[in-house]
């Protein structure tokens, strides 16, 4: 199940908890004016974390965005045309929908995001 999750999240291209739960937040709540500091308020991350999740996801494509309004923008996720995108999105939705499907996928994100910390430490450094 751990190959598929990763395959999946390698198909919407997130890398993090933060991406997941800004995509989740608005397949949930459909089209929202807000911020992203009301959204990491509501999704219980921090403002700077879902701001760099809403720029990634939105570059991906996978989210459509306004312009800026007074410090608001019109979210909503941009319809996948891409079939293995829509079959990974849904499998996650379905998998995150039950308590041990969530911390299984929140394991996976966490062992993404450690290995890729790994992989930038383990860089040539130059003094």
């Amino acid at each position: 199940m751990n190959l598929d999750i990763d395959q999946h999240l390698k198909t919407l291209d997130i890398s993090l908890l933060a991406e997941w739960d800004v995509l989740a937040f608005l397949d949930r709540h459909g089209t929202n004016l807000v911020s992203a500091e009301q959204i990491a308020r509501l999704i219980g991350h921090d403002k700077g974390a879902v701001g760099a999740a809403l720029e990634k996801v939105t570059s991906a494509g996978l989210v459509q965005r306004s312009r800026s309004s007074q410090g608001v923008r019109l979210y909503r996720l941009h319809p996948m045309k891409d079939p293995s995108q829509q079959h990974s999105f849904k499998d996650l939705m379905n998998l995150a929908s039950t308590r041990s499907g969530r911390i299984l996928l929140i394991r996976t994100l966490q062992q993404r995001a450690n290995g890729a910390e790994i992989r930038k430490r383990s860089g040539l450094h130059l003094a």
